[in-house]
């Protein structure tokens, strides 16, 4: 599952580069912009965004005040982050059943320029990336009860 986020998030860069590529070269070589470009990047970079920090969580790189974590002992360190990730999964459960309503709730809104519901490529960003978050979350403490047992 590692491997599939990693590519889905390179692919979605790679999506939006292109769009910007091509709306460069119709705006410049053939004088007509397209209308739909700027919105589909937008929403490509609210994709990238959410999932990138799903991915941050997976791997340990969120910002985060460790002064505590650096100065608790040894096992007394392990529970500390299993506290931590516990919070952290219960945050995201709460988020993805609350973005979810969230998403039901603000159906029927569509795009101005290409006209695609805006719950889907707009509002669920959220709950879907929260989703990812449990389930890293799930992992590592999986991984953090390994370490004491």
């Amino acid at each position: 599952m590692k491997k599939i986020s990693d590519y889905i998030l390179a692919s979605l860069l790679a999506l939006i580069v292109a769009i910007m590529f091509t709306q460069v070269v119709f705006r410049y070589t053939f004088n007509n912009s397209l209308s739909w470009s700027e919105e589909i990047a937008k929403f490509l970079f609210i994709w990238i965004t959410f999932i990138g920090a799903a991915l941050c969580f997976r791997d340990y790189m969120h910002l985060g005040v460790d002064f505590l974590l650096e100065k608790v002992p040894g096992k007394y360190k392990t529970l500390l982050l299993i506290f931590n990730t516990l919070l952290i999964t219960a945050f995201n459960g709460g988020m993805i059943v609350l973005g979810f309503m969230w998403v039901n709730d603000v159906s029927g809104t569509l795009s101005p320029a290409v006209g695609l519901p805006l719950n889907i490529v707009f509002y669920a960003a959220l709950p879907c990336s929260a989703l990812l978050s449990f389930i890293y979350g799930l992992v590592r403490l999986r991984k953090e009860f390994k370490k004491i047992n």
